[in-house]
């Protein structure tokens, strides 16, 4: 069986996935971090080097929905991004360690294996809101403006999910 893959100029609301990197600590309990509505915006690029397998890196980004971006009330935001953990806060020395190995799926299904780690950040902006008088930062009056969560993932295993990877990508037989 042949693969194609072409680009298609346009970027659909099926191009946001739900990723989720699956790992371990050193004590052997599960972690796992999930991107809720995710894309990968970054650029196809591939080194193809002799005597080396080719890897590619994506960073996909947690987007918000439209509905989640416009609430009304403080009480109603929710980043679109969670960690869970098995483990407890008992063994800190073996818990505590997270591995840098993992399994990375896309809705739902395992795609591919990483090689040369991971990494997660969430980037958030804060704001003061100031009055006269204060003296500093005050308790209660400090809110986030901006939060955006990413997953880099290198990934060894990407020819064949690339329209899973990549917005506006088409693969035909």
């Amino acid at each position: 069986m042949a693969l194609t893959i072409k680009g298609s100029g346009i970027v659909n609301s099926s191009d946001f996935k739900t990723v989720v990197w699956r790992g371990l600590t050193k004590g052997g309990k599960a972690v796992r971090i999930t991107l809720s509505n995710a894309i990968n915006m970054s650029n196809i690029d591939l080194s193809m080097v002799e005597k080396d397998d080719t890897v590619a890196s994506l960073t996909f980004t947690a987007a918000y929905s439209n509905t989640n971006a416009m609430v009304s009330t403080l009480g109603d935001y929710e980043e679109p991004w969670e960690i869970a953990y098995s483990g407890s806060t008992a063994d800190p020395a073996a818990d505590g360690i997270l591995l840098g190995a993992g399994v990375i799926s896309i809705n739902g299904t395992d795609v591919a294996l990483t090689r040369g780690g991971s990494s997660f950040s969430v980037e958030r902006e804060y704001r003061e809101i100031n009055a006269d008088g204060d003296r500093g930062v005050v308790s209660g009056r400090v809110v986030i403006d901006r939060s955006s969560a990413t997953l880099t993932c290198n990934l060894l295993t990407w020819l064949v999910h690339m329209d899973d990877y990549y917005p506006a990508i088409v693969v035909s037989t």
